[in-house]
């Protein structure tokens, strides 16, 4: 009876170290699951945040330009001319364009853009495009497969159409 006992106690205690083997592996892959959810929420939530930021930008430096003369669209809505003083003899004009997959912004005292490469870059895109339309500007801008497309509403476009 004894052998028989030992066996049985054997058997239990194996089976007992498989529950909790089994335990363990649930934990861990569930740790691990959890973890790749946890990067691709935050991946996803840092890129919102990127691409909200640069059409925030590009839209506050639209509404901080709108005077009359101070928003012009340029190669046939490709690119941005803005200038915060339009009846400064000699004001600075900040670009915005689209050059090498990023937005930029050059900010001169020229009224086109000498290099483009030199402009500081706002955000990532595939594609830049503005369109004029009554009372502002639409504005689409491609990035990762996704279109972004709004409206700035200016005062000073009110007049033309």
């Amino acid at each position: 009876m004894d052998r028989y006992a030992a066996i049985k106690r054997g058997s239990s205690a194996l089976l007992i170290l498989f529950v909790v083997f089994v335990f363990v592996m649930c934990a861990l892959f569930l740790i691990l699951y959890g973890a790749h959810v946890y990067t691709t929420i935050r991946d996803r939530v840092e890129s919102d945040f990127t691409h909200r930021m640069g059409v925030s930008y590009i839209t506050n430096k639209l509404r901080a330009s709108d005077a009359e003369g101070g928003v012009s669209v340029n190669g046939g809505g490709s690119s941005l001319r803005l200038s915060s003083e339009p009846d400064d003899p000699s004001p600075l004009y900040i670009h915005i364009y689209l050059f090498d997959g990023n937005i930029m912004e050059y900010i001169s005292e020229d009224s086109e853009v000498s290099d483009p490469s030199n402009g500081e870059v706002i955000m990532a895109a595939d594609f830049f495009n503005v369109q004029t339309i009554s009372g502002g500007l639409r504005v689409n801008v491609g990035i990762e497969s996704e279109t972004i497309s709004y409206t700035v509403s200016l005062k000073s476009y009110y007049h033309e159409e």
